[in-house]
């Protein structure tokens, strides 16, 4: 009894100490750019305009995230979230359609989109990237073609779910859906065998063409409820050309691998939002600073370095410490 008490309080021990350092993170990031912004960053609307502006990069990076692990960078998310959207916002304009169609033509067009570009890539049988540069381009044509001007808009009741608490509640259920689908479901536990090793998946019975294909179904899913957030929190959407669509997916993978960091210490999901979370506390913070666009984006990237050598390294660091106070201490005891 007492063996099992102890185990029990060791591992809460060891959640609760994975959650300090999971929360911690943000927390830094929060009180370094108050401090340097002397008290201007961090104001309680600020906070929760970052929250919000966290819900779609954080969808995006969960619709990107299974090809990520398993090795395949598919650049035409971006393209299918304003394809999706754009064309949404079209149909109001020209046919003042309701808001339940609104809300299915965006989200079907992104399931739609986002199948075809995995069928694409299981029929063409070329590399992921060519795969997806291509697809991205002829998105991007798409999107063109259902612009209305350079930039398409929606208002009223159609950006109803942007707002408090739709978006969040909208949110909530997508991440529980991925959550179980992820951790509770054979496709989960394939896409993580495929993460491994594609190879020895395949030699132990996993069908790697059906997981790749579905990875691109869920994706669409997720791609789509992400273009109906974004058209519906920001009320309008700019018009893709020269593969400016691939700035959208840009900060979203970044909150993957930042995820991916620190899955060590929380579930991968969760990892995933609080790097999104961190990555628009960031971009605000420089902002309040006053720093030109370059430079917020090598100090994002210098960040990010960080975050990613602390993570992978923090073992050999905290070893490193160790030994060298063992080795301070046993210098005394000589002395």
């Amino acid at each position: 009894m007492k063996l099992e008490r102890g185990t029990k309080m060791n591992k809460a021990s060891t959640k609760i100490k994975n959650a300090a350092i999971v929360i911690l993170l943000p927390v830094l990031v929060y009180l370094l750019f108050f401090l340097l912004s002397g008290g201007k960053f961090g104001k309680a609307s600020s906070i929760i305009m970052n929250f919000k502006q966290t819900l779609v990069p954080t969808l995006i990076s969960y619709a990107m995230c299974c090809n990520v692990l398993c090795n395949r960078m598919d650049l035409s998310a971006g393209a299918i979230v304003m394809v999706a959207a754009m064309f949404g916002a079209k149909m109001v304009y020209v046919y003042q359609i309701g808001l339940i169609p609104f809300i299915l033509i965006v989200v079907g067009l992104g399931i739609i989109l986002g199948i075809a570009s995995g069928l694409m890539y299981i029929f063409l049988r070329v590399p992921a990237i060519v795969t997806a540069l291509g697809v991205c381009m002829i998105y991007e044509t798409f999107s063109n073609l259902a612009s209305i001007s350079w930039v398409t808009a929606i208002s009223g009741d159609y950006t109803i779910l942007g707002r408090f608490p739709y978006c969040v509640i909208v949110f909530a259920v997508m991440f529980a859906l991925f959550y179980v689908i992820f951790n509770y479901t054979k496709f989960g536990y394939n896409v993580r065998a495929c993460a491994s090793s594609q190879q020895i998946a395949g030699n132990g019975g996993v069908n790697t063409k059906r997981t790749a294909f579905l990875c691109y179904a869920v994706s669409s899913l997720f791609l789509g409820v992400a273009a109906l957030l974004k058209i519906s929190i920001q009320g309008s959407i700019d018009t893709a050309s020269y593969m400016s669509s691939t700035n959208i997916i840009f900060n979203c993978l970044l909150g993957i691998y930042v995820g991916i960091a620190l899955e060590q210490y929380c579930n991968l999901l969760i990892g995933i939002f609080v790097g999104n979370f961190v990555l628009n506390l960031l971009t605000s913070g420089l902002l309040t600073l006053g720093l030109s666009s370059s430079l917020q984006d090598t100090a994002s990237g210098v960040f990010l370095l960080i975050i990613m050598i602390y993570t992978y390294n923090n073992q050999r660091i905290v070893e490193f410490i160790r030994n060298r106070r063992e080795r301070k201490e046993l210098e005394k005891r000589m002395a």
